[in-house]
């Protein structure tokens, strides 16, 4: 467990990065006494099974490990959630239609305003976090901003959040945090919250995994407070209804969760219907209320800049990717470099990847370009690992992959393979590789940290030999705060 507080005494890195530093902790395997895994089976959530029955939902967790950040590292992701929000203005401005569109998520200078985000990132060390508790919170942030996956705009899975790390009648750490975000809304504001489907597909997939509903069983008001929070549950169908009946006035903020339903995730050509978003009038409605910058025309096509919806294309401003608009991007035709670490390249795009890769800490004195891992996901309309390729400029079938991915799911983002560490568990001796999830809000002025937590899978896992680390039946869960 981790100390949380933080001293004025800084440590000087002696010649190599904080980055470095993390790096080199990530290699170095860990032993630890992690406890026994016990199974958590009162959320009240369904998942379907590979034969599509839906079934209670129950998750393993280690309740004696947990994960204190100190200080510095909560405040550097703080640091970082405020610069994704900068990168956002351009974002929000190509998205515009209305007048009106995300006044509620604006500050005074423009400055976007994504009220809750989930971070994914490495996990970090027990070696690591003891020394960023010295190191200032610059160090510590160019440090996590070379090791961060992505990150997410669109919470989901509140009450899995809120009651996996719960104890009695006693609150978690993010359902205090998260609750209160929430509450701190309703009074800026002086109104209620709402969930927004905008598709039935999304609707039933929220209700069953969310909820723990099955087919067209509702979910009350007061069901929808107790178990994320929010004040009521709209899909489309019922959207309509109250606009209507409310002569097309919302009274709500809303949540929207706009994302793709997982078969159009799974198979990208896969049509979907949007009526809620292809009324004019409603999405004008929608997106001058909405909490979320994540609404879209359906009529703006694959790989249009005015897409937001699920975006990544913030991360090359942040410093975090490389953008791949065509294959031309990556394409090599890269010489050998030369003792002062220099390029001749026949592409001006090369160059650009060239410099990305030296700014990921990436020595490439040492190491042919073309024979770095990379990891190439979707920049729009994507989550979880659904259009994700992996592997090298050298590989043939990664870039066939990406090819295909460029056609069927347009632009994509490039980072390098990341490693996560490795810990075996004292108690039972199970490995494991990991990865570190947190969860932050915001009012636009004061930043928060909500909690989070270490998602562990047993490295002999299908999901892990295949460097996938998402919510799993094979995941352990320990929390962090």
């Amino acid at each position: 467990m981790q100390n949380r507080g933080n001293t004025n005494k800084k440590l000087p890195l002696s010649g190599f990065s904080a980055r470095k530093f993390l790096d080199k902790c990530i290699e170095t395997p860990q032993t630890a006494l992690l406890g026994s895994t016990i199974e958590k089976e009162d959320i009240q959530m369904l998942i379907r099974t590979n034969e599509g029955l839906l079934s209670p939902a129950s998750f393993h967790v280690l309740p004696e490990y947990k994960t204190q950040y100190p200080h510095v590292v909560s405040q550097a992701l703080c640091n970082l959630y405020a610069e994704y929000n900068k990168a956002f203005r351009p974002l929000v401005e190509a998205n515009r239609e209305f007048d009106t569109d995300y006044q509620y998520c604006m500050k005074p200078d423009a400055t976007p305003i994504n009220a809750w985000v989930q971070i994914d990132m490495v996990g970090l060390p027990d070696e690591f976090l003891r020394l960023a508790a010295h190191l200032n919170e610059a160090e510590v942030r160019e440090a996590l901003r070379g090791r961060t996956f992505e990150i997410e705009n669109s919470l989901a899975m509140y009450q899995l959040w809120e009651c996996i790390f719960s104890c009695g009648n006693k609150n978690s750490y993010f359902k205090k945090h998260f609750r209160a975000s929430l509450d701190n809304l309703r009074h800026k504001f002086r109104r209620k919250i709402a969930l927004l489907a905008v598709t039935n597909q999304k609707y039933q997939e929220m209700k069953e995994s969310e909820f723990g509903k099955k087919g067209k069983e509702t979910v009350s008001d007061k069901e929808v407070m107790k178990f994320s929070g929010f004040d009521r549950f709209f899909g489309p169908h019922e959207f309509e209804r109250y606009l209507k009946k409310n002569n097309g006035q919302c009274d709500y903020l809303l949540y929207a969760r706009a994302s793709d339903p997982i078969a159009k995730l799974k198979k990208p050509s896969t049509k979907i219907n949007i009526p809620l978003l292809e009324n004019d009038s409603i999405r004008q409605t929608i997106k001058a209320n909405s909490l979320t910058l994540n609404i879209d025309n359906p009529a703006w096509g694959t790989g249009n800049s005015k897409r937001i919806n699920d975006t990544k294309a913030w991360m090359s401003a942040l410093g975090m990717s490389y953008d791949v608009h065509a294959y031309e991007d990556v394409e090599t035709h890269i010489t050998p470099p030369n003792k002062k670490n220099e390029f001749k390249t026949t592409k001006a795009a090369n160059k650009d990847l060239i410099a990305f890769l030296i700014s990921q800490g990436i020595d490439l004195t040492k190491i042919d370009p073309r024979g770095i891992a990379l990891h190439a996901k979707p920049m729009q309309a994507s989550y979880g690992c659904y259009g994700h390729t992996r592997g090298s400029l050298k590989n043939a079938k990664f870039r066939i992959e990406l090819k295909k991915g460029l056609r069927e799911r347009g632009p994509y983002v490039l980072q390098p393979e990341m490693k996560t560490p490795i810990i075996k568990n004292k108690t039972g001796g199970q490995t494991y590789t990991y990865i570190d999830r947190n969860f932050f809000s915001t009012d636009g002025e004061n930043y928060r940290f909500m909690g989070g937590f270490r998602s562990l899978m047993p490295i002999d896992s299908v999901e892990a030999k295949a460097g996938r680390n998402h919510g799993s039946k094979y995941t352990v869960w320990a929390e962090i705060n």
